[in-house]
């Protein structure tokens, strides 16, 4: 050890503020001068030990963004607030909840509890399968740069948007009967809050968004707290008003970019098409950028799952049902329900759960299923929730029975089709189990169940006339068009899976896909007449319509190239069907070729209509006869031809997306079109 010379003054430690900031101190004790002169008092501590070096903690390097932002000068800060879309990420940090989410069956929260005489809540802190969002924790502080960053996102909202012309467009939006499918009682709260947050003034002085964003990151970071007597108002209180999330921002925002799609008409709201696109497009973008921020602060809770459903929904109508954003977004769904264990549904296992946040979070589960077994069939993609792993219940489905004057909600529409995906989910089964008399018992047992389920739904929900001769309101209009679509696609399925050798001989899945298309085409030509009440009219024709229509385009392929045929089917009827389908796609009035499924829809509406002129140009035969035909189509196909182009070849049997039309587009009897003409 070095000693000191005598007579050298003693070195003496400043203060950590003095230190941090290379300023000299006078070392004065309890508090400095300098310190005490800036009102610092609290701040002024010493080292231990001073002149001895360290290593660093983890926790220090993650708390060096802090220090760093502190130093930053304002012309930093408003670089960062001119930045563009989107924000730079957030300086996440790790957040240790209490209870990890939902703990399995072989953990030691389920093994300890079975010890007897021991109370869970107390010897573990948890609360059973499902997770507390009410257990005390450390609330989450945000550094200066996510809050500066959230201070850039507000400002170029704020120059954007005009705030008052997107709620009053929400508004018109709700005054039709439409709303968000899951978070629907959120949204007149939330729009609310946004004129609060951001109070439109004389312009004379700019809102503080530093201040803005900080007071949001505030209370994002705050748990959501709920007990058993805790009221949907009182739930609603926690993020609105005063007590605004980023959640809230971002459901507002969810709001307007779904308006923007169910609004047909421009009206008022906007100079042009391309002006409606943009905000559509721009407001999923800060919804976006709201989820990411409430996401980074790691407090999963109920409201972030329904705006990461909101949030998919507004992904598959902005970048289209078979864009990989969608089906990420989708994921990010699954994932945080698995993560909050909202899989596992059992009786009396969160008593502290008010009703209606039992009945959100059922409904939850049951919208993030069936959108899973949708997508996965749409996409020819194997789905990624099973329900041998989950225990649910429907919301509001009391004892597995309808209520006969059950009137119209978006809860309807939630367990109707929660409950033709549990039917889809064994569907999919019978197309991966090997042929044999079991399947097709299996098969039977689930047609039989289908056609209980259907006769089981409120009569009043059944669409069983002709859609004209429904006098009912739009959105159940609407919805009685999707449960009836919804029906009739599980006998399609079903009867797919059983002829897979050659689906378009099956007389059954022919007459289904007509019965099919017939219902689309009714819904497209009366689409001013209907409310969307949980899918788009875009949605039925893509997923319902099409795969209806490629069942139908190969029978007649088969039908003329051959001598079999059926007279138990209208084909002019069929003919005329696809005729529609395809004027409605190619005016441009259903979908724009800036459209998301316009890639889809107009390789479709090629084919078909390839196929149409192919008919008229060879003249469609009389409905008992065939030889004509026959021998028309033969004159220009040759055997070696019709023996090796397969229509069910290189994608899965329920998938109708664009390779399936791309394909049919090559069988010969269109692409020899030249030939006749």
């Amino acid at each position: 050890m070095v000693s000191r010379k005598p007579g050298t003054p003693r070195k003496l430690p400043a203060c950590d503020p003095c230190r941090a900031a290379k300023l000299a101190c006078d070392h004065s004790r309890p508090v400095c001068t300098r310190c005490r002169d800036s009102n610092r008092a609290t701040e002024c501590t010493y080292r231990l030990l001073p002149f001895k070096k360290k290593k660093r903690l983890v926790s220090e390097e993650e708390g060096s963004p802090n220090k760093r932002t502190q130093q930053e000068s304002p012309q930093s800060v408003e670089r960062v607030a001119e930045s563009d879309l989107p924000v730079d990420p957030m300086i996440t940090k790790a957040h240790k909840y209490p209870n990890p989410g939902y703990l399995g069956s072989f953990s030691h929260t389920t093994l300890f509890n079975h010890l007897p005489g021991r109370s869970h809540n107390a010897s573990l802190g948890v609360d059973g399968p499902s997770y507390d969002q009410n257990q005390s924790r450390p609330i989450a502080t945000a550094p200066e740069s996510n809050i500066a960053r959230g201070a850039s996102l507000l400002e170029r909202l704020g120059q954007t948007f005009s705030l008052s012309q997107c709620e009053k467009l929400v508004r018109r939006w709700l005054s039709k009967g439409s709303n968000l499918a899951l978070a629907g009682v959120f949204t007149d709260d939330c729009a609310k809050t946004i004129q609060h947050v951001f109070p439109e003034g004389n312009g004379s002085q700019a809102p503080d968004f530093i201040a803005i964003s900080k007071s949001l990151f505030i209370h994002t970071s705050r748990p959501l707290r709920v007990g058993s007597d805790t009221t949907l108002e009182a739930f609603t209180s926690q993020f609105s008003h005063n007590n605004a999330r980023w959640e809230t921002v971002g459901l507002f925002f969810a709001a307007v970019s779904r308006s923007t799609v169910d609004i047909s008409s421009i009206e008022s709201f906007f100079e042009s098409e391309t002006e409606r696109r943009d905000l559509q497009r721009l407001s999923m973008t800060f919804a976006d950028s709201c989820l990411d921020i409430a996401i980074s602060l790691d407090c999963l809770n109920d409201l972030q799952l329904f705006l990461q459903y909101e949030n998919f929904i507004s992904h598959s109508f902005v970048d289209g049902d078979q864009s990989y954003h969608t089906w990420k977004a989708l994921g990010d769904v699954i994932s945080s329900l698995f993560a909050l264990g909202y899989h596992q549904q059992l009786e009396g296992n969160s008593p502290a759960t008010p009703a209606f946040l039992a009945e959100l979070r059922g409904a939850y589960f049951a919208r993030a299923y069936s959108a899973d077994k949708n997508i996965s069939i749409f996409l020819g993609r194997p789905p990624r929730i099973h329900r041998r792993y989950c225990r649910f219940r429907l919301p509001g489905f009391g004892d597995h029975q309808w209520k006969m004057d059950l009137p119209f909600d978006y809860l309807v529409d939630t367990q109707w089709s929660a409950l033709c995906a549990i039917l889809k989910e064994e569907i999919l089964d019978l197309f991966e189990a090997d042929d044999n008399p079991g399947r097709a018992h299996r098969a039977s047992l689930l047609e039989t169940r289908a056609k209980e389920q259907w006769s089981a739904l409120p009569e009043h929900f059944r669409l069983e006339t002709p859609l004209r001769l429904c006098n009912r309101e739009p959105i159940i209009r609407d919805f009685m068009v999707s449960a009836r679509l919804n029906h009739l696609h599980i006998l399609f399925l079903l009867r797919l899976a059983l002829s897979r050798q050659a689906p378009d001989s099956d007389k059954e899945l022919v007459s289904i896909s007509v019965e099919i298309l017939g219902l689309v085409v009714d819904a497209i030509i009366q689409k001013d007449q209907l409310v969307n009440s949980g899918t788009s009219l875009v949605w039925k024709i893509a997923y319902y319509g099409l795969s209806a229509a490629g069942v139908i385009c190969l029978w007649l392929l088969n039908r003329m190239s051959t001598t079999r045929h059926s007279t138990h089917i209208n084909i002019s009827k069929a003919v005329q069907h696809l005729g529609v389908l395809v004027t409605e796609m190619e005016t441009g009035i259903l979908v724009r070729t800036d459209d998301p499924n316009y890639r889809l829809l107009a390789s479709a509406s090629q084919t078909i209509d390839s196929l149409i002129s192919r008919l008229l140009m060879g003249g469609i035969p009389s409905q008992p006869t065939i030889p004509p035909a026959a021998r028309f189509v033969s004159s220009i196909l040759n055997s070696e031809e019709q023996e090796t182009w397969n229509g069910w070849e290189s994608h899965s049997l329920q998938d109708f997306e664009v390779d399936f039309w791309g394909n049919l587009a090559e069988h010969p009897f269109l692409t020899n079109l030249e030939t006749i003409s």
